[in-house]
């Protein structure tokens, strides 16, 4: 095999290579963060767009999706009485990133 045969050989199974590396990778999703006011208030926070809802813990007053598909989400916190669930929309996710939903205030019933 003459050498440019032989360069087009390694350029051929290099692109194959990494069309196969890119198609099967696990995609990184993106990471929700936010905090809720007062911290003992806050149960668990619901992330919800269409047909999909995922949830997490509070934790000291902290929530953290990660490995969150791309798109526009809505975000339920849900509350210990006598604070009432609170919500906000707009969340939108983008593919590898962080989004920072905010602090929560909770408000009494």
């Amino acid at each position: 095999m003459n050498n440019r045969k032989f360069r087009l050989l390694l350029i051929a199974c290099s692109l194959l290579a990494a069309i196969v590396f890119f198609s099967f990778r696990d995609r990184a999703g993106g990471i929700v963060r936010g905090n809720v006011n007062p911290p003992e208030a806050g149960l668990r926070a619901f992330l919800f767009s269409g047909k999909d809802t995922i949830s997490v813990n509070i934790v000291s007053g902290g929530f953290q999706f990660s490995n969150v598909a791309a798109g526009n989400y809505n975000l339920l916190i849900q509350a210990a009485p006598p604070y009432r669930n609170a919500v906000k929309d707009g969340i939108r996710v983008i593919e590898g990133e962080f989004t920072d939903a905010g602090q929560i205030d909770l408000l009494k019933q």
